[in-house]
């Protein structure tokens, strides 16, 4: 809780937004499908960014696939179907059946929250205590947190696809209205910093 609490300080996020958006989430969930990401034990997971070098990927060899968000969008196009899609709605527009959604609610989604209905496995996060059926399981990003999920969940191995925390643009499956990678922006480079030292930790070596 301090850790988004420095972040909501640092950002100027709104923590009333913050639990306001976990609350809509929170009375959309009618089922608890955490036990779903068990199978995530003792796998070899990829987990795929919206990084600009998400378009040379055209095929991905693990157990276990995770995508971030955006990332879901060009995977579907490519018949790659994730397994788990970690998300807080900014940029999925695809939203495959067969796939199990960790859904971030904060204060900058709430006008998106509504897409979860296009779901049907969901397990809701938060950045607030959390409460009724809503999990936190850490970490800041969706990149980000997905890695922090599949360690948690003990997987065997972690692969990063298509995580560019250094690049100097932003991929242009990262928001819809993207037609094309844009030049990085300052709140967003500060993310990615904060992403790739959450991700380093996590896996304990460099990036």
């Amino acid at each position: 809780m301090s850790f988004y609490s420095k972040i909501r300080e640092w950002l100027r996020f709104s923590y009333a937004k913050d639990y306001y958006s976990a609350s809509l989430l929170n009375q959309l969930i009618v089922e608890d499908y955490t036990y779903l990401l068990e199978e995530i034990k003792g796998k070899e997971v990829a987990i795929v960014g919206a990084g600009p070098s998400l378009t040379s990927i055209k095929e991905i060899d693990a157990d276990i696939i995770i995508s971030a968000d955006g990332a879901t969008n060009y995977l579907v196009k490519k018949g790659i179907i994730p397994d788990i899609v970690v998300t807080d709605l900014d940029g999925i527009e695809i939203f495959p059946e067969k796939s199990v959604y960790v859904v971030l609610a904060h204060g900058d989604n709430i006008d998106k929250i509504q897409k979860v209905k296009k779901m049907k496995y969901v397990i809701g996060t938060c950045q607030v205590m959390p409460f009724g059926r809503l999990k936190m399981f850490g970490g800041f990003t969706d990149g980000d947190r997905a890695v922090i999920l599949a360690k948690i969940y003990g997987a065997k191995k972690i692969l990063l696809y298509a995580m560019d925390f250094d690049s100097n643009y932003i991929g242009k499956f990262s928001k819809p209205w993207y037609d094309t990678d844009v030049p990085i922006s300052w709140i967003k480079r500060e993310k990615l910093k904060i992403a790739k030292n959450i991700v380093k930790e996590a896996l304990q070596q460099s990036l």
